[in-house]
């Protein structure tokens, strides 16, 4: 999955814990998880079917798709 930020359009890889729901980051070598709040100032730029439904599973509702958002294949 790749998410855009709003605010500077920087790009971050992520993924989703499916254990815990838990949306994670990566910024270079540092990763952090995205609290639910946060959500409001990034989009989904890409992912797959399965990333998007553990993310309605989980708490990540605030988190859009971008305009120019692409579901990739498995």
């Amino acid at each position: 999955m790749i998410l855009r930020c709003l605010l500077d359009g920087l790009l971050l890889p992520a993924e989703v814990q499916a254990q815990n729901l838990m949306l994670i980051a990566y910024d270079g070598d540092e990763s952090f998880t995205l609290e639910a709040l946060e959500a409001l100032f990034y989009e989904i730029l890409e992912a797959t079917p399965e990333e998007m439904l553990l993310l309605e599973q989980g708490h990540y509702r605030l988190l859009r798709r971008a305009s120019d958002f692409q579901l990739l294949a498995c």
